[in-house]
C-alpha cells in the first residue's frame, strides 16, 4: 500500500471511524487521527541515539545508561521463562507468583542501549556508553554520569516509580555531587514534567532533562469538539478516567513499537463492541507503513488555528493534486506561515511537532533560499511574497465563474426530432 498523507484514510482507520454514531463524530475522530505524531522504529532509535551521543560528546566522559523499567512486585525476586514469577520467600502470598513476565517498551529501549554500548566500545573492556553497569562497575570505571532513558513520559508515574527503587547509595552520591543524573526521553507532556518536578525536587530539570521532541500536549492541539468527543465515547466504553489518556496525560505520540496508554482511550480500548484502532495498545501490522508519514496535516491544522486559513486550504489543495508539492516545500510553507502570524522561533517545533534539529534544518534551508533572515529571526520580503502568492492560488482556483444569460448555450439544438424554439422572454 502506498503511503497515505492522512491516517484517517487507512482502511483500518475507516473501520474504526465507522464505530462512531454520527457524521459529526466521525469527522471529529478523523481530525484526532490526523493530528497524531506517528514515530517509526527508525525515527525513534535515531532520535535517542543522537541525544545520547551528543550528551556523551558534550560532557566528554563515560555515561551509564539505564532503561526505565517498572519495578518488580514486592514479593517477586525474578522471572523464569517456564516457571514464571519467582517468590522472594517460600510462604509469599502474591498474585504475581508463577505469572509470566510481560515485555514492554523498556525491553526495546534496553536492546537499543545494548547496541549503543557495542557501537561506542573502544575494543577494551568498557565503552563510552555503558549499558546497565553495576555499582561495582560504576566505581571501578570511575563513571560519574547516570542517564535514565525512556520513550515517553506521559503522567510521570513510570519514572517516579522507578526512582523509588534506585539504590540509596546512588541517591546519596548524587546528593553529594559525586554523581550527576540525566534523563533522556523521546517525548514528554506538561503533566509529566510537573510530576518529575514534584517527585525529584533536586533534579536540575531545566538542563539535565533531554527530549527529542519539545513538550507535547494533545489538549493544546485539539479543538474543544474533539476533546468533548473523547470524553463522551470514553464514558460509553467504561474508560472515563482515561478519556485523554492515563491520568489525563494527553500525549499525541504513537510509536511503531506500541501505543502508549497516554493517548485517549477510544484509540486503544478493546471492550465489547468497541475495537480500538490500536487494540490493547498494539500497532496492527497493516498500519506499519503509516509510520513513515510526514506530518503535513498537523502543520496545516496549526496554520488553520492561527487564522492562516487560505494558506492551509491552498496546501490541502496541493496535497490532492496528481503531482503534489514535495515534503520539503509543504513543511517550508507551513513554517513560514506560522512565522508570519508571529509564532516565535522557539515555539515552532512544538506547533509542528518536530524535533528542534528538524526545525533548525528547515530554517537553514529557508535562509539559504532567501526566505528567512537568521539574524533577525524574521521572514524576508521574498519569503512573505512567496507565501502570499501560494496562498492566492486557493482563491484563484475557487473563484466562482460567471454564468451566461443566453439559454441557447444550455439547451440542445433539437430533441426527439423537434428543433429548439426559444421565445424572447426566454432570452431576457
Amino acid at each position: 500500500m502506498a503511503n497515505l498523507l492522512r491516517l484517517s484514510e487507512h482502511p483500518l482507520s475507516q473501520q474504526w471511524l465507522a464505530l462512531f454514531r454520527t457524521s459529526e463524530d466521525r469527522a471529529a475522530a478523523a481530525q484526532l487521527l490526523n493530528l497524531l505524531k506517528l514515530v517509526s522504529a527508525r525515527e525513534f532509535e535515531t532520535g535517542i541515539e543522537r541525544a545520547l551521543a551528543d550528551l556523551q560528546r558534550r560532557i566528554n566522559a563515560t555515561i551509564a545508561v539505564y532503561p526505565i523499567a517498572p519495578p518488580l512486585p514486592g514479593e517477586i525476586i525474578g522471572y523464569d521463562p517456564f516457571v514464571g514469577g519467582i517468590a522472594r520467600h517460600a510462604e509469599a502470598d502474591s498474585r504475581n507468583v508463577g505469572k509470566r513476565r510481560k515485555y514492554g517498551s523498556e525491553d526495546r529501549v534496553g536492546h537499543l542501549l545494548a547496541k549503543l554500548q557495542a557501537q561506542f566500545g573502544s575494543g577494551k573492556s568498557h565503552s563510552s556508553i555503558e549499558c546497565n553497569p553495576t555499582l561495582t562497575q560504576l566505581k571501578t570505571q570511575g563513571i560519574r554520569h547516570i542517564v535514565l532513558v525512556d520513550d515517553v513520559c506521559g503522567s510521570g508515574k513510570r519514572i517516579t516509580d522507578y526512582w523509588r527503587v534506585v539504590p540509596n547509595r546512588i541517591k546519596s552520591l548524587l546528593s553529594l555531587k559525586r554523581y550527576e543524573l540525566w534523563i533522556v526521553l523521546y517525548a514528554i507532556t506538561s503533566s509529566g514534567r510537573t510530576a518529575l518536578t514534584v517527585a525529584m525536587p533536586n533534579f536540575p530539570i531545566a538542563d539535565h532533562l533531554i527530549t527529542v521532541l519539545p513538550d507535547v500536549d494533545i489538549q493544546k492541539l485539539l479543538p474543544p469538539s474533539v476533546i468533548e468527543l473523547c470524553g463522551n465515547y470514553a464514558k460509553l466504553i467504561g474508560r472515563e478516567s482515561s478519556a485523554l489518556g492515563y491520568r489525563g496525560s494527553a500525549c499525541p505520540v504513537v510509536f511503531e513499537h506500541g501505543c502508549p496508554n497516554n493517548l485517549p482511550a477510544i484509540l486503544w480500548a478493546d471492550r465489547g463492541d468497541w475495537k480500538g484502532l490500536f487494540p490493547n495498545r498494539a500497532v496492527p501490522t497493516d498500519m506499519r507503513s503509516c509510520f513513515d508519514e510526514n506530518g503535513t496535516i498537523r502543520a496545516i491544522e496549526s496554520l488553520w488555528r492561527i487564522n492562516q486559513r487560505k494558506l492551509a486550504l491552498s496546501l490541502l489543495d496541493a496535497l490532492d493534486r496528481i503531482i503534489p508539492l514535495n515534503l520539503r516545500r509543504r513543511m517550508m510553507l507551513s513554517l513560514l506561515g506560522l512565522c508570519l502570524r508571529g509564532v516565535p522561533e522557539t515555539e515552532l517545533p512544538r506547533r509542528l511537532l518536530v524535533s528542534n534539529a528538524e526545525c533548525q534544518k528547515l530554517l537553514r534551508s529557508a535562509a539559504r533560499t532567501g526566505l528567512y533572515d537568521n539574524n533577525t529571526s524574521q521572514i524576508t520580503p521574498l519569503g512573505r511574497e512567496f507565501v502570499v502568492r501560494f496562498r492566492a492560488r486557493f482563491g484563484d482556483a475557487n473563484r466562482s465563474k460567471p454564468v451566461g444569460k443566453d439559454p441557447a448555450k444550455y439547451y440542445p439544438q433539437q430533441c426527439e426530432g423537434e428543433f429548439r424554439k426559444l421565445g424572447k422572454t426566454d432570452r431576457s
